[in-house]
This record gives structure tokens, sequence and C-alpha cells, in this order.
């Protein structure tokens, strides 16, 4: 499509150990006993009677009846040497079917059908290589057996020799031996590969970027059922990135990753409900999504529960449900449910009134720059609902933001900051003194804050001072003190000082870098230098 933007598919996704991992355990293998420890094949009492027929035992499978699947490929594997009833003896002890689960049995069975060139048995014992814990996990031989399997054709062998490759686990990292293996997988409509393969023509990983190959097997991906697919294809709808921008496209796709379980979509497609973005709003809808997705643990989703019991949207008002929910979500890192909890236990409303508990996850929600959190600082810090939990200093940082900010509030936190740094509030005196600085006002007695609070030590207050005695600025143009005051700075933590400091190093004499070096030591060691504002 002509003037088009390609789509922009997952490609900065990047895949968790777990995840990785998790994609050689679709048998939930949860380890691999040593290998060298197996019982003997010959030390197993085989099992008596006539061999049974393969039909009876598919029909003891379809019936359910794994007792007698398990007995009957037994028989069959240790006395016809078939390798079809070995591997499908050896899966049956893989998966616990008819009797509990025998790796080490397993992996014996496997070894003896791949020895007589059986395909899957070859794949899956790959696989079960690859799932093994840390200790006893084989990728090399798992590689070596994939191999054997994606060169006769074997889709899943390609598919996960391409990961192999990809990941260089168990041989040489190779992109794009990974990406001929992906193709030849998805040809065969094997639908993860497929999914991998859009990633990879997507970022240009192993093959040249091609916005429309990508799409194109992103829609082969969702179209065969890829939750994940589906999901990036709404998206892509929804932007309208690489096609035409197409709102119900998008909503089908998101609807469709949704029921296919995928917990994002859930998510998405619940809040829509709940605000009517782009459907008819409906509560019912948007509680039966947005509570599979939590339950699920998407942190958003929790949140907009909580949201939905607090109004009463849809549902009747319930406070406990709600702080429950928010509970969850603030947890997670959600801002706006810290916030919302912290109203809760603010006014006691659904939890016991807490007012610590609200005043931390007020701060929680703030350092998230969460609208609404600062104020409710300032409001709690001026109505004196925190002077027993908090010393002066800590409520500084939001009392210099609503002072610096049009706001009800900002006289009221102008005059709070004025009095704390009278009360000699070293941080009130640096935040005032910046204050001051950032509005143009009275800079020399804006000097004058920086001078008490760089004394009694204060990081900020020293970074800002050098930075002053070297433009002059409320205090004669000074480089000694200015290289000083950025050494003290920098020595007491303040990142950006030893930058300026070497800066103005450049500007001094080595008697003057000599000097200012001398009184920081001084200041150290006694902590009673004092620059005075009409020093030279």
């Amino acid at each position: 499509m002509r003037g088009a933007r390609p789509p922009k598919l997952p490609t900065n996704r990047p895949v968790s150990k777990d995840v990785y991992m998790s994609r050689f355990s679709k048998l939930t293998l949860v380890c691999l006993l040593s290998l060298t420890a197996m019982t003997p094949l010959s030390a197993q009492t085989p099992a008596a009677g006539p061999l049974p027929e393969m039909a009876t035992v598919e029909q003891a499978w379809k019936r359910g009846d794994f007792v007698t699947v398990r007995r009957d490929l037994e028989h069959l594997a240790k006395e016809s040497g078939s390798a079809l009833a070995q591997y499908r003896y050896g899966q049956v002890l893989l998966e616990g079917r008819g009797g509990p689960r025998d790796l080490n049995g397993a992996v014996q069975w496997l070894q003896q059908a791949v020895a007589q060139d059986h395909l899957e048995a070859t794949t899956l014992l790959a696989r079960v290589y690859l799932s093994a814990s840390e200790d006893q996990r084989n990728p090399a031989a798992a590689a070596a057996l994939l191999a054997r399997s994606a060169a006769r054709g074997d889709r899943e062998a390609q598919y996960y020799l391409a990961l192999l490759s990809s990941a260089g686990d168990g041989l040489i990292k190779d992109e794009a031996a990974a990406v001929n293996w992906l193709l030849a997988a998805a040809e065969q409509d094997h639908v993860a590969a497929q999914y991998a393969l859009s990633r990879a023509y997507a970022r240009g990983a192993g093959t040249a970027e091609d916005a429309a190959k990508a799409l194109l097997w992103l829609n082969r991906a969702a179209e065969a059922g890829h939750s994940e697919a589906q999901f990036y294809l709404a998206l892509t709808y929804e932007r309208g990135q690489g096609v035409d921008q197409n709102p119900a496209s998008a909503l089908r796709w998101y609807r469709a990753s949704a029921e296919s379980g995928f917990i994002l979509a859930q998510r998405i497609l619940g809040t829509r409900y709940m605000l009517g973005d782009g459907v008819e709003q409906n509560f019912e809808e948007a509680l039966r999504w947005l509570t599979s997705a939590a339950k699920a643990g998407e942190p958003g989703a929790m949140s907009n529960l909580g949201y939905i019991y607090a109004t009463g949207n849809g549902v009747p008002v319930d406070n406990t449900a709600a702080a429950a929910w928010y509970a969850r979500a603030a947890e997670a890192g959600v801002g706006g449910a810290m916030l919302a909890l912290g109203q809760f236990y603010e006014t006691g409303n659904g939890v016991p009134q807490d007012t610590a508990k609200a005043l931390a996850l007020y701060q929680q929600a703030a350092a998230q720059d969460r609208p609404g959190a600062t104020q409710r600082l300032v409001e709690m810090t001026l109505s004196g609902a925190v002077q027993d939990l908090l010393a002066p200093h800590q409520m500084v940082p939001w009392m210099a933001s609503a002072a610096g900010e049009d706001g009800e509030n900002r006289a009221k936190a102008l005059a709070w900051l004025e009095a704390s740094a009278a009360d000699n509030i070293r941080p009130a005196q640096t935040a005032l003194a910046l204050l001051w600085l950032q509005q143009g006002e009275d800079t020399e007695a804006a000097a004058a804050l920086l001078i008490q609070a760089a004394t009694a030590g204060d990081p900020q207050a020293q970074l800002r001072l050098g930075q002053l005695f070297t433009t002059g600025s409320g205090v004669a143009l000074d480089y000694v003190q200015a290289h000083s005051w950025l050494n003290i700075a920098a020595a007491s933590g303040a990142a950006e000082a030893a930058k300026h400091r070497d800066v103005v190093a450049q500007l001094m004499t080595f008697e003057q870098i000599a000097e200012a070096q001398t009184a920081a030591r001084d200041f150290f060691d006694s902590a009673s230098v004092l620059p005075s504002l009409d020093s030279q």
C-alpha cells in the first residue's frame, strides 16, 4: 500500500529464560532424572500372553483406558521391538498416562526408537533433553537429534531447531539458519513458527527487514489461532501500521485473542466495554474480560476492576472488593491503584482507616508522577495529619513541588517552605533557594540560603552553590570557592558535581586549584569553612 507505514510488529519483546524454556515443555516435564542411573531394559519383566494388536491399543486410547494402553504398549515394545510401540510407550511413560510418570523409562524407550530412526521419537527425545533440569539439560544432544528430524521434514523439529539456532543454544548462533528453519516449518503450517517468522521479518533478524512478509506471516498465524499473533494484528489495524486503519478489524482480532486466552487482549477488551470505547458500553462484558485477565495476574485489569466496584458502574458499589483489587494492582506497581487505595485507607472505605498506609501509598504514587498524589500529600501535610509520621525534611519534596506550581495550595506550600527554612530544615533551605533562583527572585537571598544548607552538608546545595560561584550569580565570581564547593558536592554524592568541577579547573591556575582542594579538605576535617558573599 503506497504511503502506508510498515507495521510495527513485536520487534523488541525480549524472551525471558523462563518463556524460552517453556517452549520446550509442552509435556510439562518437571525434571529429568539421571540418564546414567536407569534400570536396564533386560531387568524389566515383560508382559505375559500373546502380543496385542496396535489397533487394540488405539481403541483403548480412544475410550480413555490408559491402564490398558500402558500395559499393552509395554508388551509390544518389549516383545516386538517395534519402533512405533517403543515411541508410543515412551510417550505414555513421559506423560504419566495409566500410571506414574517414569522419565528414566521414557528416555530408555525413546532412545530405542531413535536407534531405529523413528522420526517422532527423535524429536520428542530432543525436547526431553531441552526440558530437563539445569544440571541434566543437554542442548547439544538435542540439537543433533533435531537436525536429523528437521532434515527429514519434521516441522516441530524445524521450529525448535530454529529457536536453538537463533539463541546459539547447543550450536553456533546463526540467525539466517534460524529463519530458514522457521520458513520450512511455517510453510508446513506450524503456527508458532509462522508467528516467530513474522517477528524475524519485522525486525530484520537473519533476513532483510520486510514489512509485507512480516504482515503476511502474522496474518497466517493469527488466522490459525495464535493468540499473541492475533493481539499484535489487532494493534496493527488499530494503529494503521502498514495497513489501512480499521477499528472493526482491530476489535475482531482483540476479541479473538481474548477468547484464545491472551490476557493483554482480555484487559484491553474489558476496558473498552467498561468505557464504551469503540463498542457499546457493556459492564457485563467488561466484568467478564477484566475478571479473567485480573485472575491471570494482569495489573491493569485488577485496577480497572477496583474502579468498577468503587464507582458502582454496572454493579452495586462494593468498597471491600474494590479495595482488594486495588491492593493487588498497587502491589503490582500500578500508580493509579496506589492513589485510589491510599484514599480508601485515608477515609476508611472498604478497609480500616490507616493514615500511615495512606501516606505510604501516596508517596509511592507520587514517585511515579501520578496526578493527584502530590496534592494529597500536600493536603495531608498542611492539615497536620502526617506530623507524627514523618520528619519535616521528608515532606519537603512535595511541598516544594506545590510551591513552584500554580494551584490552590501554592501559597500555603510556599509559606510552609519558608517557615521550615527559617527553622533550619536543610532540604527546605535548598528547595526554597532553588525555587527563588528558578523564578529569578532575590538571588542574593537564595545564595545565602544555599550557603547555610551547603555548610550543613546538603549535597544539592553544595552543587548549586559551586555553580553560582562559577557564574557570579548572587555571589562574587570566585573559581576557588566554585571548585571547592563542587569538589565537596562530588565527594558528598552529587553526580553532576565532578563534571562541573573539572570544567572550572580548566580556568584556574595550579595554585588556585591547590587552594580549593585545601579548602575542601578543611571542610571535611572541621566542617567550619563558611565562604563569604564578598569573597574575591
